[in-house]
């Protein structure tokens, strides 16, 4: 689904390119030019692109949960504004925040996600973020919250077409 409402939104951008540039921008702003990511139903654009980015990183996240806690699952994935952390063991031992943003500073966004899951009874604690062009976070000295930049690789490559074949993922997504 993620990749049908991407493909679906970008079909219909043709449609501002013969507008006065300010409203074609205050359609893209104000009106439900997009589609969301998960569901069949019109969404902002701006708001469909941020969700779409921050549920791939929350997959990929939830890979890297399983890689580094095998035992952890079943892993509970909480998307959109469900109450609790982003991530969850079944067995609590494993919390996690996480978003995607330009900058990984931006609205002390990471700094408000480290204190939300550092306040967590779960032995282990993470804050994964989606920044392109961020490697790590600095200046984290002291947190109990292990802080991952999650990369290009992990985040959209899994759901790009190679060669015109389907991505491994998009049967699964679209």
């Amino acid at each position: 689904m993620v990749v049908a409402a991407a493909r679906r939104t970008l079909s219909s951008l043709c449609e501002l390119c013969d507008l006065d540039p300010i409203e074609a921008l205050a359609r893209l702003k104000f009106s439900e030019f997009g589609w969301h990511p998960l569901e069949n139903r019109a969404l902002n654009l701006i708001e469909q692109v941020n969700q779409t980015f921050t549920y791939l990183a929350s997959f990929a996240a939830v890979e890297e949960v399983g890689h580094r806690h095998p035992n952890s699952w079943p892993i509970q994935l909480n998307l959109g504004t469900a109450a609790g952390s982003d991530i969850a063991s079944a067995s609590a031992n494993v919390a996690a925040e996480v978003f995607s943003a330009v900058r990984s500073d931006n609205n002390d966004k990471l700094w408000k996600d480290i204190a939300k899951v550092a306040g967590t009874p779960a032995e282990h604690k993470y804050v994964f973020y989606y920044c392109p062009g961020e490697t790590c976070a600095t200046g984290l000295g002291g947190s109990s919250v292990q802080v991952v930049a999650l990369t290009y690789e992990q985040v959209v490559r899994p759901l790009q077409r190679r060669h015109g074949e389907p991505a491994d993922s998009e049967a699964i997504l679209s």
